[in-house]
């Protein structure tokens, strides 16, 4: 385990972009983890413009998406879906489409075969570098605390944050609640051959310091990554306070 702790937000975020890009023109056919957020759909918007003013060979890269919400049957509003977000934010800009650019189906007739579905997919293309947001409560995708860690693909009812924030800001009548989604299990994401968590705010310290100092648990879902053999966290300060001279850059505890 690596740690790399930055003075600002922007910086942390910038780290992020240029690893992607990085791992993108050393493996021009690969797969690259993603998922959508506060923290890494800003990295998305940076890695497009960085490609917009130096573009790079981005025909042959898949992407694979953490999570993805599932449309209620019935629901007159179109789909729920992250897809949107993720062409303006990444996908367009980098000419990622079709087969290359993968998310849970939103609205499929099983949604348990299309967890399935996703996982042998996700497992097909093989993750390379799998970036990864952390939740204040250390969740990974849709992973909340108490997820088991060998979990793969699977539906998850949405947490009650996620969903009294689609009923807020995104026009959600409350009588379709609970919603659901698909995410990539905790056994999923640790197929990634680079696991990547990055963490920005003062608001997710206790998070990260879980994450990282304590025990592995999974209760604190991100914790697992501390078994990765390859795992990089990225932390603004205000993110890194509660571990901050208490471990080495290499992941040595500082007794």
């Amino acid at each position: 385990m690596k740690i790399r702790i930055f003075d600002s937000r922007e910086e942390c975020l910038t780290a992020g972009a240029w690893a992607f890009i990085k791992y993108a023109l050393a493996h021009p056919d690969g797969t690259i983890g993603c998922c959508t957020g506060t923290t890494t759909e800003p990295i998305h918007e940076m890695i497009s413009e960085i490609y917009r003013k130096n573009p790079f060979d981005a025909s042959g890269l898949h992407t694979v998406n953490a999570d993805e919400f599932l449309t209620p049957k019935g629901y007159d509003k179109g789909l729920l879906t992250m897809r949107p977000r993720m062409q303006k934010g990444l996908w367009d800009a980098l000419g990622i489409e079709g087969d290359r650019a993968n998310m849970p189906n939103p609205d499929p007739d099983d949604w348990e075969a299309e967890a399935a579905r996703y996982e042998a997919r996700v497992r097909e293309l093989k993750v390379g570098l799998q970036m990864l947001g952390v939740g204040p409560d250390a969740h990974l995708g849709f992973c909340l605390p108490g997820t088991p860690f060998d979990s793969v693909s699977h539906v998850v009812k949405l947490s009650d944050t996620i969903q009294n924030d689609m009923v807020q800001n995104e026009g959600v009548d409350p009588k379709w609640l609970p919603l659901s989604g698909i995410t990539m299990g905790l056994k999923t994401f640790m197929q990634g051959q680079i696991t990547m968590p990055i963490v920005s705010g003062s608001h997710k310290a206790e998070a990260a310091a879980n994450a990282i100092l304590g025990p592995v648990t999974e209760e604190v879902p991100a914790s697992i990554l501390q078994l990765h053999p390859n795992c990089t966290w990225l932390l603004d300060r205000e993110a890194a306070e509660g571990i901050i001279g208490r471990i080495t850059p290499d992941g040595v505890r500082i007794k």
